[in-house]
């Protein structure tokens, strides 16, 4: 069994990774996006169709960024199981009309070596566009 102290370092170092992908992901960049996925990845975000594999979801995600002027992730814990993180984040999106809005999220994603190769995302987008 793992304990707290032992426990701590991994988690830490499990944050800064996701911190680095989320800060790719804010960069509105889709190709700095995809990069951190395999190349028969899943997606799911918020009640969305999945997305299959590296190209359908740089196309969704630059779909998604066109309907936003930006946005900006701030995680506040994640776990690492097996081959497995739970990310618990903050999501502040800018809309097009200026506009802030920060809306909790969820993220499971699973992880093949390095790379994403099943990504699920958690949120209400609602209030984005109301």
């Amino acid at each position: 069994m793992t304990s707290p102290e032992s426990a701590a370092p991994v988690q830490s170092e499990v944050r800064t990774r996701m911190a680095d992908i989320f800060a790719d992901i804010d960069s509105f960049d889709p190709a700095k996006f995809v990069a951190h996925l395999t190349d028969d990845v899943q997606f799911r975000f918020a009640n969305n169709p999945p997305a299959v594999g590296r190209e359908e979801v740089r196309e969704a995600v630059a779909g998604f960024f066109g309907t936003i002027a930006g946005l900006d992730h701030h995680v506040r814990e994640a776990w690492r199981v097996d081959d497995t993180v739970i990310v618990q984040a903050d999501v502040t999106y800018t809309r097009l009309d200026g506009k802030e809005v920060t809306l909790p999220n969820a993220d499971i994603l699973t992880f093949r070596g390095d790379q994403v190769s099943d990504w699920r995302i958690y949120i209400d987008l609602a209030p984005v566009y109301a």
